[in-house]
């Protein structure tokens, strides 16, 4: 398939460039809240090992704060991403694509965020990746260079801007994760980022995307179903 940054990446220097930006930050282990990548049938896979929340479509879901102020008011490093040891192909260049547009919390549903805020990733080549009401402007950014053990561990920047960046808010984009060499992206996965809102607020907003929990009803249905099996299975057995 065509890449959109398939002449940046055979450029010379390039992987020079990202070593110097990101390299210094590859870890040996996985860190809580990252994201994690891996590589499956030859794509970049999201959450290998099937441990973070997922939304009621199936997307991997992560979140992060831009009022943490370990980056500044309106910015944050988090989530980073990162891998295990030979997850990931030697040398590859790791790169997200955005999808969508920018959401929003409205108090009840998440929706197209108004159109005075902007959501920006600046990627380890200073490229800036924009989200905003009506769609994403350069979706194609660089993460990583995956390390010669076969794995990353780096943080690029996110940032909230505009005319309605002070308000406290929830907002949500979409994106996915792919390599040069590797065939196409990886499923989309939504990241969730919390402005100012009170932490059971966020929660809230970001508890209406997950997969609903079965009641305590539901369980028990289940469970005698399986009981039933199990025992027409005896049966049948003997």
């Amino acid at each position: 398939m065509s890449l959109p940054f398939a002449p940046l990446f055979r450029a010379v220097g390039l992987s020079a460039a990202i070593f110097l930006t990101a390299g210094v930050a590859q870890a040996q282990h996985l860190h809580a809240g990252d994201v994690e990548l891996g590589t499956s049938g030859g794509v970049i896979v999201v959450d290998p090992e099937g441990l973070a929340e997922r939304a009621a479509n199936g997307y991997v879901l992560y979140e992060g704060d831009f009022r943490d102020f370990a980056g500044g008011l309106f910015s944050t490093d988090d989530p980073g991403f990162v891998s295990e040891e030979d997850a990931l192909p030697v040398g590859a260049i790791i790169r997200y694509r955005g999808l969508g547009v920018l959401q929003a919390w409205d108090g009840s549903a998440w929706s197209t965020a108004a159109s005075g805020v902007t959501l920006g990733i600046l990627d380890v080549l200073g490229m800036n990746t924009l989200f905003s009401s009506t769609g994403v402007t350069d979706p194609v950014g660089a993460i990583a260079l995956v390390s010669g053990a076969g794995d990353i561990h780096t943080h690029i920047d996110f940032t909230i801007s505009g005319d309605g960046a002070a308000t406290a808010a929830a907002y949500l984009i979409t994106l996915e994760i792919g390599a040069p060499d590797a065939a196409g992206f990886s499923t989309p996965f939504y990241l969730a980022f919390n402005s100012g809102l009170d932490e059971e607020v966020f929660e809230g907003a970001v508890g209406t995307l997950l997969a609903p929990v079965p009641e305590p009803g539901t369980w028990a249905m289940l469970a005698a179903g399986l009981g039933l099996i199990g025992v027409m299975r005896r049966r049948r057995q003997s």
